[in-house]
């Protein structure tokens, strides 16, 4: 999944909820300081005001002699002068992403949640700065999740070496364990309820954070849902194939699209069977260095590359014509959409990863679903890996639904292509006081579009579902795709109203 970052401590015998630790009466910055330039140059703006520190924890909760690691925190403080006591704590996808780096973009987005609330970021364990289980592919030019068969040996035989190198226990790295992490944070920082803000795996994470620790939580949005009912691997050729499906409807509809390609879905099945026949040699000049590349092209790679731009509102828009190009021989537009995904340094913790998924979700998932377009890759490259990584422990009523009576809004893009709002619908079904907004014309992560950020900072401010108006998000419909590379032809209504 993009962007997408899917523990167990039992403080007291037989008690599923960690003991909390007393508030102090006031939250406590003093505990933190100024914080260093960051990494990305586009994230300064945001950090500028920013606090940080670290909180170190026991890597094996059940072991106070054993290894201690760092929790990297950055606090976003509140931008009016009156601050309400119950901050954002932001949860981030994945699993791998850090908090810390993806925060800061997306709360460039969300100012208006910050006016009278702080916004507490925390890199989860083996993610960003807090003892990080990375595994970095850029000397392979290779990316944790590959398409071809040779790029999965490759995969695998770097993650082996990744893991002998690593001073941790992965097996401690799992969802549980570190959403108990987060406990200690809000006691640490000193505020006695919070407020939760996940998108993607990090939705998975706040419902575990609500099952174990729900007595400190105010509200929770949750973004791109990963209920702990569903087996991330599972389905994702499928849930992609249904997304796939209405792009194309989408474009039969728009009369520009449609008169472009009109043999769309042809003319994908044509060039995949293609590929599965005979991989093509191709050169290219990378799209953003100019560097020369040598490429070979198959159907794996074909599949993986719109699977990925179909979580994106505005990129996909060039889907049709990538594939019409392609299927005539030019793989360019389609190679441009792939590097695109292919990021000048890692965003994703690889080991954090699997240590999170073979844990939990591969712990049940023995077979995955493909379809005559899409194919398994994340369980493909997680089944061989998992046959090795060390897996923790989590408790046995993991996988069941999480119920709660905490405010919780639920957002969905309907062209989602990994959590489409079947999920969403399945988790309210025990979430009793939750109210679940789809948006049409968005795909995977809706928190940043149009009219939603307006919507959250309102639930935040009046946490009661019930409220929720969700009206102006029927502005974000699909966006016209592109006809050539001159763009879009525009188009007043659909072909078939």
């Amino acid at each position: 999944m993009r962007f997408f970052t899917l523990s167990l401590l039992l403080i007291a015998a037989g008690c599923e909820f960690g003991v909390i630790q007393a508030p102090l009466k006031q939250p406590n910055h003093s505990l933190l300081s100024d914080c260093d330039r960051p990494d990305l140059a586009q994230a300064s703006a945001i950090v500028a005001d920013a606090l940080c520190g670290t909180l170190d924890v026991l890597e094996n909760p059940e072991n106070p002699v054993g290894r201690v690691i760092p929790l990297n925190i950055m606090l976003l403080p509140a931008t009016s002068t009156v601050t309400k006591p119950d901050p954002i704590f932001f949860l981030a996808g994945g699993p791998g992403q850090s908090a810390v780096d993806a925060g800061a973009f997306i709360f460039s987005s969300l100012d208006e949640t910050r006016r009278e609330r702080d916004v507490v970021l925390v890199d989860q364990r083996g993610t960003g700065k807090s003892h990080p289980l990375s595994c970095d592919f850029s000397d392979e030019n290779h990316n944790f999740i590959k398409t071809s068969d040779q790029s999965l040996e490759t995969s695998i035989r770097l993650m082996k070496a990744c893991l002998m190198a690593y001073d941790a226990d992965p097996a401690y790295y799992t969802t549980p364990v570190a959403m108990d992490d987060l406990n200690e944070v809000r006691a640490y920082l000193g505020y006695q309820s919070i407020n939760l803000l996940g998108v993607s795996y990090g939705t998975r994470a706040a419902l575990v954070y609500m099952r174990r620790h729900g007595n400190t939580v105010r509200s929770a949005v949750l973004d791109g849902l990963v209920p702990t009912t569903m087996q991330i691997p599972a389905n994702i050729a499928i849930d992609a194939d249904a997304a796939f499906e209405k792009l194309l409807e989408d474009c039969h509809k728009q009369e520009g699209c449609n008169d472009a390609f009109p043999l769309l879905a042809a003319h994908y099945d044509s060039l995949t069977n293609r590929l599965q026949r005979a991989p093509e040699k191709i050169s290219l000049p990378h799209s953003r260095t100019g560097e020369h590349l040598e490429v070979t092209v198959d159907a794996k790679m074909l599949s993986g590359v719109i699977r990925n731009v179909l979580y994106d509102r505005l990129l996909s828009t060039l889907i049709p014509l990538a594939i019409y190009e392609a299927y005539e021989g030019n793989y360019q537009p389609l190679a441009s959409l792939a590097l695109v995904f292919e990021p000048e340094r890692p965003i994703i913790d690889s080991g954090m990863m699997a240590s999170v998924l073979c844990a939990e979700d591969m712990r049940l998932t023995k077979s995955a679903n493909a379809t005559s377009r899409f194919n398994n890759q994340i369980h493909d490259l997680l089944k061989p890996i998992c046959n090795f990584w060390p897996q923790g422990d989590i408790p046995n009523d993991y996988f069941t639904p999480v119920n709660s009576d905490v405010p919780t809004l639920l957002l969905s893009g309907a062209l989602d292509p990994v959590t489409p709002p079947k999920y969403a619908w399945e988790a309210s079904a025990t979430l009793s006081n939750a109210q679940h907004v789809v948006v049409a014309g968005v795909g995977h992560g809706v928190a940043t579009q149009g009219c939603v950020p307006e919507i959250i900072a309102s639930f935040f401010s009046n946490p009661t579902p019930a409220d929720v108006n969700a009206g102006c998000t029927a502005n974000l419909k699909r966006l016209a795709f592109f006809t050539s590379f001159a763009g879009p032809v525009s188009f007043s209504e659909d072909k078939n109203d």
